[in-house]
């Protein structure tokens, strides 16, 4: 064992800029020319792959079972000259490659340092902000319906907090359009925006916004109604949350159990939760009251709004008329046990006339 631990810091150096591939290579090649030494020299592990990849791996590695040995004195040569010092030399040079390989691969993980722009389709957590960042990654985490892919995007000096489910990136400053790019913002399909301050926020909407994918969604958390008005206004598209604490008590001390229902409403891992879906070419002449009892009685949902694309983002979507004409497009509000798919959404479509 000593052997092999000054052998694989020795080597350690060398193996950092060996690939894989020739490695793998010279293994292969040092394993097969000992193979048809020893089988000239008439060897009897030679006779079966099977016993010479068993006789080579344990020769090389220095275990040393016994059970198979030279019986020749050229084959005892062999192994004196040419296998135990190549197979030595190899297999330690395979582990300290392994090592280095591995530890490199942790210390992307850990330090944020990685690249994920080959990512599609995940969540981009753009801010780390303690226990509040904590509960958005456990929220997305138990919603089934979300892809599993999350992205955790800082510019704090810190190491991923959740190494075993989240993907890591760190930088100096989200202004940067490469630090974004690595976290794989040009093909999000959510960017969700959290920070205490919401000159903070207005900045990194405005640096995502830049960069996202077409179908991305971004979603930003403002304190002040004023900045998330202002983003509403300069950047189309983006969805901006606003703390209801307030507007909660007061609802729940006019109507008891209203605090009850949104909290409901809003958990992923109990009961009912909100969800939508856009809609594709609905049948002619298909109401909202259509859809409404269609979604109730084949897949127990209840629709709650509808929106489309030329609605005021400020403008009232829940509740509409039972006789608002459904149009292609259409973004489709509604609560539910689990997220409908798309052939259950066709499905209450073609039953809706």
């Amino acid at each position: 064992m000593p052997v092999i631990q000054r052998l694989l810091r020795v080597l350690k150096a060398s193996t950092l800029q060996i690939s894989w591939s020739f490695l793998l290579l010279v293994v292969l090649a040092h394993m097969g020319s000992s193979w048809a030494l020893f089988a000239m020299v008439g060897e009897k592990m030679a006779n079966t792959f099977t016993d010479w990849l068993y006789f080579y791996v344990v020769v090389s590695s220095t275990v040393g079972f016994g059970d198979f040995s030279p019986q020749t004195v050229a084959g005892k040569w062999i192994a004196t000259l040419y296998l135990i010092p190549g197979g030595i030399a190899l297999f330690a040079a395979l582990i300290g490659k392994a090592t280095v390989t591995i530890s490199n691969f942790w210390r992307i993980q850990m330090q944020g340092k990685g690249d994920f722009r080959h990512l599609s389709g995940h969540t981009l957590v753009i801010g780390w902000h303690g226990e509040t960042t904590e509960r958005i990654l456990d929220i997305l985490k138990a919603d089934k319906g979300l892809p599993d892919e999350v992205v955790l995007c800082v510019t704090k000096e810190m190491s991923n907090p959740r190494p075993a489910d989240l993907k890591f990136i760190k930088g100096e400053s989200f202004s940067n359009a490469e630090l974004l790019k690595r976290a794989g913002i040009e093909s999000a399909s959510r960017i969700i925006i959290y920070d205490t301050s919401d000159d903070r926020v207005a900045t990194v909407a405005l640096s995502a916004y830049s960069l996202k994918g077409k179908n991305a969604h971004i979603v930003a958390h403002c304190a002040n109604p004023d900045t998330a008005a202002m983003l509403r206004r300069t950047l189309p598209g983006i969805e901006c949350t606003q703390a209801l604490a307030l507007e909660m008590l007061v609802r729940s001390a006019s109507d008891a159990g209203i605090s009850r229902v949104v909290n409901e409403l809003l958990a992923v891992d109990r009961g009912a939760t909100q969800y939508q879906t856009r809609l594709s070419h609905p049948p002619a002449g298909a109401t909202f009251g259509d859809l409404f009892i269609q979604a109730k009685n084949v897949c127990n949902a209840t629709v709650l709004g509808l929106a489309s694309s030329q609605d005021d983002v400020d403008g009232s979507m829940l509740n509409p008329a039972t006789d608002r004409p459904l149009q292609d497009g259409d973004i489709v509000y509604y609560m539910a046990n689990t997220r409908l798919s798309q052939h259950q959404l066709g499905e209450l479509l073609s039953e809706a006339r």
